[in-house]
Order: C-alpha cells, then structure tokens, then sequence
C-alpha cells in the first residue's frame, strides 16, 4: 500500500464564556484538547499534495507529515520518491475490465 500526502482542515465550533473576543479565542486555543473531546469534528480532505507549492503556508518539506508513528521521513522526502498517482481512463474500453473481471 502507497501512502500519499493529503491537505484535511478541520472545523470546530464552540461556545465560549469570555470577557472579551480576545479572551474568547484564548480560551478556545486553551482549551482546544478539550473542546474536541467534547464534540465531534469536521474535516474535510482538501486532495493530494504533489509538489511543494501545494503545501499550506505554515508547512515546508522539513516538516514530518502526521500519519504513522514509524514515519520518520519529511514531506520533502517523501514528495521525491512518491509515485505519480493512477489515473484511470474511464471513457474507453479499460472502464469494463474491472467488471468483466468480476462477473
């Protein structure tokens, strides 16, 4: 199995008892570990990392991915052995192989 490097933001949404927004969003940052304990997460692939300009801003090829505890590869490295991804051509015959192989 290929592992591939994928961008996922996340929303959380929660409510606050603060004396300011400023102490609003300390709080939040604070008690982030909490809040996300508490309820559910959104998050949203936002596709496949191929090449270092895709990276988000905060993130360079120095940086170690999250994913498998074992991985001790940076993305940098990671994005120069990486294999292009399959593109499977659905608009001629190649499309029914899998389901000729099936039945």
């Amino acid at each position: 199995m290929i592992l591939r490097l994928y961008t996922v933001s996340a929303t959380v949404t929660a409510v606050i008892l603060a004396t300011s927004e400023t102490e609003a969003e300390e709080r939040f940052k604070s008690d982030f570990g909490d809040i996300t304990s508490d309820q559910p997460v959104d998050a949203q692939s936002e596709g496949e990392i191929t090449a270092e300009t895709q990276l988000p801003d905060e993130w360079s090829v120095d940086c170690l991915p999250y994913g498998p505890e074992d991985n001790t590869q940076t993305i940098g490295q990671l994005l120069d052995v990486m294999p292009p991804a399959m593109v499977r051509d659905d608009k001629t015959a190649d499309m029914f192989a899998t389901a000729q192989e099936v039945t």
